[in-house]
């Protein structure tokens, strides 16, 4: 086997292994998205739910430290399912 053959084995496992890591990165993306998209949705249920006219202006800073608690807690599941899937793509990928 020569020098060439090797090279190109080389190259053609990396194509592969980098596939393996883009389509775990699509995935993940699209888990977290989902994760977001159900968040969002969720909150948006329990604001239609909200009724406005009976809030008092003492009400407004508790509500808005409950959306910035959700909004952060939707963002770090979404980010750990992220993490959690390309860890798995990568460790795929280190076995293949």
């Amino acid at each position: 086997m020569s020098n060439d053959d090797d090279n190109r084995h080389t190259f053609f496992t990396r194509v592969r292994n980098s596939e393996v890591s883009k389509n775990f990165h699509r995935l993940g993306l699209l888990i977290a998205a989902i994760i977001l998209t159900a968040g969002l949705l969720l909150m948006v249920k329990d604001t239609l739910g909200l009724r406005l006219w009976d809030l008092i202006p003492a009400d407004i800073p508790i509500l808005a430290g409950g959306i910035a608690i959700g909004l952060t807690g939707i963002g770090l599941v979404s980010l750990a399912a992220y993490g959690i899937v390309r860890a798995i793509g990568w460790a795929i990928d280190k076995s293949i």
